[in-house]
């Protein structure tokens, strides 16, 4: 293709939108309304999936070590813990540390009584695991260390979490699919009707030898050029909704909301892409009938 041929094509293109405003306009609505849903659903399971992994954090288990370890044992143990594959943070608490923080709330002559060897609490590892999927299995391997006296946990916590999760993730995964097939229906649909408007400027170009990809590049990229409108208008609409909400609400919710800087570049990859292969994929559609179906200048005049 030569280099006049891809400028009047690119032209076209533009043409189609600018001829056609009311139904380019049309399209970017329903398109944008479109996008918002999908990115609104993306960012609320985004935080929910924040949320999660805080409670994650919150749901620790708990490795009481053995009276008569000594410090340095106590060194070995931590690292044989920290050795197991699911364990992503080990935080150590001392008999002395424990106790002190019972200072408060007992006696004065007891709390002097407990300290040295009447100490009665052991040594802690409090655990954090990453992934709740292998609690049971990651437990069994902290319960098997001989230096290890007892382990305390909440596995219904645990269970409960990890149900959630999985329940939210397929929701938001079906929700998020079902408005794509949504917006392909109305730029297809926006689409053919601008095709149905140029039946008879298309039948001629075929009359006269016109190749379908020579006149369907026009309307591909009039696709291309509605569906990155689009995404860009759903791009700042979303950012400046979710920095309000954020300000009114981020500090305040459970672990906090996950600030816009984390999701950015994937709400505007996700955005592009939908409003690229919507636009890309509704011209197809709504080409598909005229180029096979409508060869001549005869089915319309």
């Amino acid at each position: 293709m030569n280099p006049s041929s891809l400028r009047y094509l690119l032209r076209e293109g533009f043409r189609n939108i600018l001829h056609n405003p009311m139904m380019a306009i049309a399209s970017v609505g329903v398109l944008v309304s479109c996008l918002l849903l999908t990115g609104g659903a993306y960012l609320a399971f985004a935080n929910i999936e924040h949320t999660f992994e805080w409670l994650y954090s919150q749901n620790v288990v708990v490795a009481y070590a053995r009276d008569d370890l000594t410090d340095t044992q106590l060194r070995v143990l931590e690292d044989k813990i920290k050795g197991i594959t699911n364990i992503d943070k080990v935080e150590f608490v001392s008999r002395n540390d424990i106790l002190k923080k019972f200072k408060d709330s007992l006696p004065k002559a007891v709390y002097e009584e407990m300290k040295g060897e009447n100490n009665p609490f052991p040594g802690t590892f409090v655990i954090t695991f990453k992934e709740l999927d292998e609690f049971k299995d990651t437990v069994r391997q902290i319960e098997q260390i001989p230096e290890v006296e007892d382990i305390g946990y909440n596995e219904n916590t645990a269970k409960a979490l990890s149900r959630i999760r999985h329940g939210v993730l397929l929701v938001g995964g079906c929700i998020i699919f079902m408005l794509f097939l949504v917006s392909l229906f109305i730029i297809a649909n926006t689409i053919k009707l601008t095709v149905y408007n140029r039946r008879l400027e298309i039948s001629i170009m075929k009359s006269v030898g016109a190749t379908n990809a020579f006149v369907r590049i026009p309307f591909i990229i009039e696709g291309i050029v509605l569906g990155i409108i689009s995404a860009l208008l759903s791009y700042g609409i979303v950012y400046f909704i979710y920095s309000v909400i954020f300000d009114l609400f981020g500090k305040g919710l459970m672990g906090g909301m996950l600030g816009f800087s984390s999701v950015w570049y994937i709400v505007i990859i996700l955005f592009s892409g939908i409003g690229i292969l919507t636009g890309l994929a509704g011209s197809a559609i709504s080409m598909r009938k005229y180029l096979k179906d409508e060869g001549g200048i005869s089915n319309v005049i």
